[in-house]
């Protein structure tokens, strides 16, 4: 065999042990979301602790991820301070569309870890009462028996509202509350109290004296 012919044939040999190159990587967007649609900036994904990407001001990040036709694999969103974290990773398959300007799209969520309440009170017959939150007087009703306040609460949590009476000793009930359960979203709640006057009995009617004509005993009540 000529050096020619080895040359060549170890060039063949050579470029059919060549490795192919790599699959094209997966496309798949991550949209995240404070409140149904409130997106989401500043969240973290990752997977296998490695950071992908951040999310922008929409919400959302598009990744490119290596691997297997229809293997699935967990992504991780990891939300910015003062929002909740997923209770579980966001299971992704891997998948390629036929129409190359849509991507396989997977939504997740950081709802904020403290909820807004607002409580309105309208006390009927209750000017001027106190309103108590912990022990505290966080507002007075008006004189026409209304206030409102707002609290910063965790979702899940219970809290009791008190109408102090102890300035009013002609009203019942004596110090009604109510209890409320903050939900997973911003709520308003109303204390609807109607307190009951006690009406003053009249002061005993004055007697009157009236005196007999002279010569008489004594006088005349009435």
């Amino acid at each position: 065999m000529s050096r020619f012919s080895l040359v060549a044939l170890l060039a063949f040999v050579g470029a059919g042990c060549t490795e192919p190159p790599p699959a094209e990587p997966f496309q798949i967007s991550i949209r995240v979301e404070s409140d149904p649609g409130k997106p989401m900036a500043g969240a973290s994904i990752s997977r296998a602790n490695k950071l992908l990407g951040t999310t922008n001001a929409e919400g959302r990040v598009n990744l490119k991820i290596a691997g297997v036709e229809g293997e699935f694999t967990d992504v991780t969103v990891t939300c910015p301070e003062g929002y909740q974290m997923p209770p579980k990773p966001v299971s992704v398959k891997l998948t390629r569309i036929a129409d190359k300007t849509k991507i396989p799209e997977y939504l997740q969520q950081c709802p904020p870890a403290m909820r807004r309440v607002v409580v309105a009170v309208r006390a009927e017959n209750g000017p001027n009462l106190p309103v108590m939150y912990l022990d505290k007087a966080v507002t007075r009703t008006d004189v026409g028996g209304a206030a409102s306040f707002a609290l910063e609460v965790p979702p899940g949590t219970n809290f009791s509202v008190v109408l102090n009476t102890i300035e009013r000793h002609d009203i019942k009930p004596i110090n009604p509350s109510r209890t409320f359960v903050v939900p997973s979203h911003d709520e308003v709640f109303l204390l609807d109290q109607k307190f009951e006057v006690e009406k003053k009995a009249p002061p005993p009617k004055a007697k009157v004296f009236v005196p007999r004509a002279l010569g008489a005993r004594g006088g005349a009540d009435f």
